[in-house]
């Protein structure tokens, strides 16, 4: 049999406030109607839930462990009341959103995808700028949120880490490195699959692997750089890390973008320290390729924030359980 639970609240309601008269008129129903709203739960259940034997209103062993299952019920039923009236909030609307270059064209698409396939009446927007431009607008426009890549310390912003990034060195294929660093791989290959070599031989290996990998990354470093635009979170972090490390790399150009970037590192203009994140369709394509460097590999926080005190808007709210869901997808 399945619970009526018209019954359960009436049973409820009477154990609650330990009177039959006083649950009628929380109920608004007459007095005769609860007891025989209580007698039919019991007739359908086929145990006595009250025992009225010694006056008033006393619960029995069934009576008591029947309600402590209705109160998780009705308290559930007030959650998803609560719920789908956000959603009913959140059913029509805005919700601007600014973000920094990469995270606006490689991260945040998917998810503004996600939340406009479960809330297709609520208008996105996304600005796209450098990251100082971001916060700048954060502070002084309607944007809800903003993502940027740089570090933030703007006074009346906070700020959140959301995830993290990797950058990485890239060159055309046909790069004179590149070309090298294929061959090097090549002749490796064959000696590390006729087994393991004695300790004292694999630590001189080890050791003359490193002893190449230094002398390789002071080639790249040596070579001309394509940059991003000072003032963009890319540029930043990359000339923040590099010079903590001793490294200035040589610039040849600078462009606004990562697209823009990786076009001329294709054309053969130079390197480019780019976020991993960018360059997938170019690896899979062959048109890039990532030159191995630990010294110039770096790895940087990428932020979300908001304006301190500034209300969160229902569609807001419902973009944080996008970003709360992603978040676990991704762990």
């Amino acid at each position: 049999m399945s619970l009526n639970l018209r019954l359960l609240r009436i049973f409820a309601t009477v154990a609650r406030r330990k009177s039959f008269s006083r649950a009628a008129e929380e109920l608004i129903i007459s007095q005769p109607a609860v007891s025989k709203g209580v007698r039919e739960l019991e007739r359908q259940l086929g145990l006595p839930l009250l025992d009225r034997s010694r006056g008033g209103v006393t619960l029995t062993e069934s009576g008591e462990t029947l309600l402590r299952y209705a109160q998780r019920i009705f308290a559930i039923e007030a959650a998803a009341e609560v719920a789908v009236a956000r959603m009913r909030e959140v059913a029509r609307g805005t919700l601007a959103i600014g973000a920094s270059a990469t995270i606006g064209i490689y991260l945040l698409p998917a998810l503004l995808g996600a939340f406009h396939r479960r809330y297709p009446d609520v208008q996105p927007s996304l600005e796209i700028a450098a990251t100082r431009a971001i916060l700048e607008r954060l502070l002084t426009s309607p944007l809800d949120m903003a993502f940027v890549e740089g570090p933030v310390d703007v006074e009346g912003v906070i700020a959140t880490p959301w995830r993290d990034d990797t950058l990485v060195v890239i060159a055309a294929p046909n790069h004179p490195l590149a070309l090298a660093q294929a061959r090097t791989q090549t002749r490796a290959t064959p000696a590390a699959s006729r087994g393991v070599a004695p300790a004292a031989t694999a630590a001189a290996a080890s050791a003359a692997t490193a002893a190449a990998r230094e002398r390789f990354a002071r080639q790249i470093a040596a070579e001309p750089f394509i940059q991003r635009e000072v003032g963009s979170g890319t540029r930043t972090i990359v000339d923040e890390e590099l010079r903590a490390r001793g490294i200035t790399l040589p610039v040849a150009m600078e462009v606004n973008n990562t697209e823009g970037v990786k076009q001329m590192v294709s054309a053969g203009l130079g390197l480019a320290i780019v976020p991993r994140v960018t360059i997938a369709a170019e690896l899979a394509a062959g048109s890039l390729v990532t030159l191995d460097a630990p010294a110039l590999t770096l790895r940087r926080r990428l932020w979300r924030a908001q304006v301190v005190d500034r209300p969160v808007s229902p569609a807001l709210r419902a973009f944080l359980g996008i970003l709360a869901e992603h978040e676990e997808e991704v762990g």
